[in-house]
């Protein structure tokens, strides 16, 4: 198997035999555990479609595969959350206000058209990923598949481990947090946003903010493979993580810390303290296993 793959079924194990160590309903240990099975399933399937299909075609549904699965830990992640820990969730108001208080004032992001552009960029962030596959495709670099998965599945996934562990309402859905949010002008594009977190989202935050680690890993793998492509995404990365704190998505904090979770993974790989036979190509051992 590749790494990307061991990484998704491991993680999707990882959760599920965590389920049974914490406080759950026997329905949510179950949903945690067919998603678990779905991973494997799909992943054994694209494996075994070689049989089937010619080989090339099969490695290529390989690569686009793991996009679909990067959903499976979220929603696993968020069957994990029982509603919000108000000591955390007031802790993590207060070092907003502390962080935002460092910056200058956002009147700016008012406006009607910087509110419109960064509503529209957060929503980006669901494509992002998959476009940036799209982009090594395009730039004839299909073979780096494995190592722009590893760098953006690491990150992700970890935002993903930690989530459980810090269960908290987003500030959009926060009495008293909507103050900046609430005073804002609704728009169509967030009011498709708020749509999209009502009927796909776990209700609660990511910490930190997988969105902003899997947009900024992307950017960054982009950056040094394909710069011009890379700049336009990095650019993007950043307005997402504006939109997310502006637009009560998610906490600065948490912004913060997934962008640190995809820059330090993108520096030990940049410093060649990833082994890369583990980025590029599957582990021998494992593979030896099947």
């Amino acid at each position: 198997m590749r790494t990307s793959e061991w990484i998704q079924v491991g993680f999707a194990i990882i959760l599920a035999a965590a389920a049974w160590l914490r406080p759950l309903t026997f329905r949510r240990r179950a949903v945690i555990a067919l998603l678990a099975i779905f991973a494997i399933f799909a992943i054994a399937a694209a494996r075994c479609s070689v049989r089937s299909i010619a080989p090339d075609r099969a490695s290529i549904l390989r690569d686009w595969l793991t996009a679909v699965l990067m959903l499976v830990p979220y929603w696993q992640s968020g069957q994990f959350f029982m509603g919000p820990n108000k000591k955390i969730q007031l802790k993590l108001a207060e070092i907003d206000h502390w962080l935002l208080d460092l910056v200058p004032q956002m009147a700016w992001a008012s406006g009607r058209g910087m509110r419109l552009s960064m509503e529209w960029a957060y929503m980006f962030c669901y494509p992002l990923v998959p476009l940036g596959l799209s982009v090594l495709y395009a730039a004839g670099l299909r073979g780096y598949t494995s190592t722009y998965w590893f760098i953006v599945l690491v990150p992700t996934y970890l935002c993903y481990a930690i989530t459980p562990f810090v269960p908290a309402l987003p500030p959009r859905s926060i009495a008293g947090k909507e103050s900046i949010v609430s005073a804002l002008p609704k728009n169509k594009g967030r009011v498709m946003n708020l749509w999209i977190l009502k009927y796909g989202s776990i209700h609660a935050i990511s910490f930190p903010s997988a969105h902003v680690a899997s947009a900024l890993a992307v950017s960054l793998v982009l950056l040094y493979f394909v710069p011009i492509a890379g700049i336009i995404f990095l650019i993007t990365a950043f307005w997402i993580a504006i939109a997310a704190v502006v637009g009560g998505y998610h906490y600065a904090i948490d912004v913060i810390l997934g962008a640190i979770m995809a820059l330090i993974v993108f520096v030990l790989w940049l410093s060649h303290l990833i082994p890369s036979s583990l980025v590029t190509a599957p582990a021998a051992a494992l593979t030896a296993v099947l």
